[in-house]
Parts: C-alpha cells; sequence; structure tokens
C-alpha cells in the first residue's frame, strides 16, 4: 500500500530561514511561487530580463532578477522550465553560480532520473510533483483546499531531506489532499507512459480515429464530433469520481453491452504489445534521447502534429460547433 502523507505530517519550520528561488515561472511556477509566498515564505524568481516570465512575475508583486543572481542567493532552487530546457539553462546560468548547501526540488523527475544535469553531490534532490496543472494547484490553493502530488527524495545530504520535501508539499497546499510517497524513477516512467498510452496519446489517436470511422461511412461530421468528443467529459467525469467499476454503474445496459464486447475487440494483443513496448522505450532511456535530440533540432514532430491537428476536418467542425453551440 502507498505510504501517504497529509498536514498533520509535516513541519513548515523545517524550511525555516531558507529562501526559495523559482527558475521557470510558466503555469506550474507561477502557482508554485505565489502559494510559497502565501505560506509565508521568502521567494524570488530567476527569469530572463523583460521576457514573458519576467513581466508576469513583476505584474504579481515579486521582483524578479537574473536566474544567475537567484542561484547565487537562494537556498533552495525550484526547477521549473521545460524537460527540454533544463540542460542548456542548467548548464549556462545554474552551475557556474552553486555553492554548497543547496536544495532543488523538481516538479518532474525527468532530468534526475535520466541525468541530462550533472547534479552536485552536496545537494538534497527533492521532487515534489502536483498530479495536476498550475492553474488548479493555485485555485484549490485559495480555496483552502489542496491537489494531491508525488513526492520523493533522490539524495539526502543534510539529513534533512525527507523532511524538508513533505514541509515543501505543504507550504504549497498538497498535503491538504494528501502526497504519495514514490521516487524519481517511478514517478517518471508512470507520468511518460500515462501522458503516451492514455491521455495525450491513446485517448485523442483514438477519438479521431472514431471521428473519421463515422464520417467515412457517412454520418454527419456535427454528430460525430459531439459524440466523439465532446462526450468523453461525461465518461471522464464519472471514472475520476467513481472508478471504471462505478462509471459502468451509472451507464445504461446498451452501453454496458457495447463497452463489454467492444473494448476487448479494440484493446487486444497487438494492442498490449504495443502498449508493453512504448513502456520499454521509456524505461529503457530511449525515448528520452529521442525527445532531446527532437527538440534540438527544433522539434518537428511536435509541429507537424498540431499543424496536421489543427487542419484537420474534425478541428474545423469543432471551431464551427464552438460557434454555434454552447457547451
Amino acid at each position: 500500500m502507498a505510504k501517504i502523507y497529509y498536514d498533520a505530517d509535516i513541519a513548515l519550520d523545517t524550511l525555516k530561514n531558507l529562501t526559495f528561488g523559482i527558475i521557470g515561472y510558466g503555469n506550474q511556477g507561477r502557482a508554485q511561487a505565489l502559494n510559497l509566498r502565501d505560506s509565508g515564505l521568502p521567494v524570488r524568481i530567476g527569469a530572463r530580463k523583460n521576457g514573458e516570465a519576467f513581466l508576469r512575475a513583476a505584474n504579481d508583486g515579486f521582483a524578479p532578477e537574473s536566474i544567475e543572481s537567484v542561484t547565487a542567493n537562494c537556498d533552495v532552487l525550484v526547477l521549473l522550465l521545460p524537460d527540454e530546457h533544463v540542460p542548456s539553462v542548467y548548464s549556462a546560468q545554474i552551475e557556474p553560480h552553486l555553492n554548497a548547501d543547496k536544495v532543488f526540488v523538481f516538479a518532474h523527475g525527468f532530468s534526475v532520473h535520466h541525468k541530462t544535469i550533472r547534479l552536485p553531490e552536496y545537494s538534497d534532490l527533492l521532487l515534489v510533483a502536483p498530479t495536476g496543472p498550475g492553474r488548479q494547484l493555485r485555485s484549490l490553493f485559495q480555496e483552502g483546499k489542496g491537489l494531491p502530488a508525488l513526492v520523493a527524495v533522490e539524495q539526502d545530504v543534510s539529513g534533512l531531506a525527507w523532511q524538508r520535501c513533505l514541509a515543501y508539499a505543504g507550504a504549497i497546499g498538497c498535503t491538504r489532499a494528501g502526497v504519495v510517497k514514490t521516487t524519481f524513477a517511478e514517478e517518471t516512467v508512470t507520468d511518460l507512459f500515462c501522458e503516451q498510452a492514455v491521455l495525450c496519446g491513446g485517448v485523442p489517436a483514438l477519438i479521431q480515429a472514431s471521428f473519421n470511422t463515422l464520417v467515412q461511412a457517412g454520418y454527419q461530421p456535427e454528430l460525430a464530433y459531439i459524440s466523439c468528443l465532446k462526450e468523453v467529459k461525461l465518461i471522464a467525469d464519472l471514472l475520476f469520481e467513481h472508478g471504471i467499476d462505478g462509471m459502468r454503474k451509472s451507464i445504461s445496459s446498451t452501453a454496458q453491452y457495447g463497452s463489454a464486447i467492444t473494448g476487448p475487440e479494440l484493446v487486444d494483443g497487438r494492442t498490449k504489445n504495443n502498449l508493453e513496448g512504448a513502456l520499454k522505450r521509456i524505461e529503457s532511456g530511449a525515448f528520452a534521447k529521442q525527445f532531446l535530440a527532437e527538440a534540438a533540432i527544433g522539434a518537428p514532430t511536435i509541429k507537424a502534429l498540431l499543424q496536421s491537428e489543427n487542419n484537420s476536418r474534425m478541428a474545423r467542425i469543432g471551431r464551427e460547433l464552438s460557434e454555434k453551440l454552447m457547451f
């Protein structure tokens, strides 16, 4: 059984006298910085001068400064940059300005697990990975609630790494909901696999293929769009609230029977083999190498995917319907 920690298990005093440097003021960085500040902790923002993140941080009442300055003057460095940008920023703007006793916090284990950066042996390495986007982390915090998170310690030099990890999770509101103990490796592999197999790879591909099947068979594309895409939220909400078994009890007997005979046809032996292949690609590090190599040449695969989807008939139908129907 996974070990789960809550507010009662933390001591914010563990973070006393520490200054927090947020490097990467995107959706997650902004949310964590604001939550930390509201928890009474000193926060500094490192960003490129007059860049989008720099201006956003200034509008939020921070006094943004260079990444080099934040690195040199903060005790805790929270690296919230996109995975592909971490190596270049780290080697050029962070590593040359490191000194002893730094604590590193990550929201994703990618950089540590795949060793894309050379972290010092004298630093604590913490993982606090909220299980949702930054805007949700922030809005729940403001409501007095929290977003669950995954937490781990890769390196404990101070002897305080675990206490600090839990305290940090508490400072951004996650222990209000509960945080699950894991490892950097487990978080990285499961997160990447879930994104690729289900959330961002499998489900969208199945939606697109189902839409095309109906339209090619002569059915109205508007109906195909609503049935194959818009109604996904109804089932997703049931899955989130009640699990798969609870969802089954909430749908019609027609849907129950149809899912019982068609689901196994779609997810057959070949699908399972492909899933195993995707998992092995992630576990071996092959995916990370491919991803970083693609990023280095301008991410052509991502650009092609976005262009193809934006120009697809399904996307056009969706844009047309959004102007006519109130979803």
